[in-house]
């Protein structure tokens, strides 16, 4: 007997045969016809610095400023006089000459004279103790029959400072003005004739 073979297989056959797919590559977010917005990119963006370096411009401007050269302090002539200052400092120093004193100077500070707080430095040098004394005491005499008296005095063994607010006067013994080098400290101030 004959095996008949039935229509089902061809259908079978026809089933296992499935439509072909069209295959589209999927779609990154952020990607569509309309969108305008981008994806992240997945490279790792530069730590630091823009992405074009400019070119480098070389300045007009010297690296290091020039230095500026040292203001010289201005003549004495440019400031304002003040004759009963100078009267009174040669007159200090004329009492010191009188006592036998050494090296008698006597030093404008006027073009400090708001800083420091007098106008006449007058210095000069004694031996000893007494002789600084001696001419301490003769510059006092000699002042104050005409009406001036020494603001302060401060004195030790090698050094008298008499303050007559506008003139100052040191008066040392040798070793000591040597110490101290006032006129050192004063060397850009004019020097005034004890005449």
């Amino acid at each position: 007997m004959a095996v008949k073979k039935s229509a089902k297989k061809p259908a079978k056959k026809a089933a296992a045969k499935k439509p072909a797919v069209k295959k589209t590559a999927a779609k990154k977010p952020g990607h569509s016809k309309g969108s305008t917005r981008r994806a992240p990119s997945k490279k790792p963006k530069a730590a630091s610095g823009p992405a074009k370096r400019r070119p480098q411009v070389k300045s007009r401007r010297p690296s290091i400023r020039p230095k500026r050269p040292a203001r010289a302090l201005p003549k004495a002539t440019t400031y304002p006089e003040n004759p009963q200052a100078l009267a009174l400092a040669r007159a200090i120093a004329h009492v010191a000459v009188e006592k036998k004193a050494n090296d008698v100077l006597i030093i404008d500070t006027r073009a400090r004279g708001s800083a420091v707080g007098y106008d006449y430095v007058v210095i000069a040098s004694g031996e000893s103790d007494r002789q600084l004394e001696a001419i301490a005491t003769a510059v006092d005499q000699t002042l104050r029959p005409q009406g001036t008296r020494a603001a302060s005095v401060e004195a030790s063994g090698d050094w008298v400072l008499a303050n007559y607010h506008d003139v100052v006067a040191h008066f040392f013994t040798p070793d000591t003005r040597g110490t101290y080098d006032l006129e050192g400290l004063w060397s850009d101030a004019p020097r005034v004739s004890l005449e």
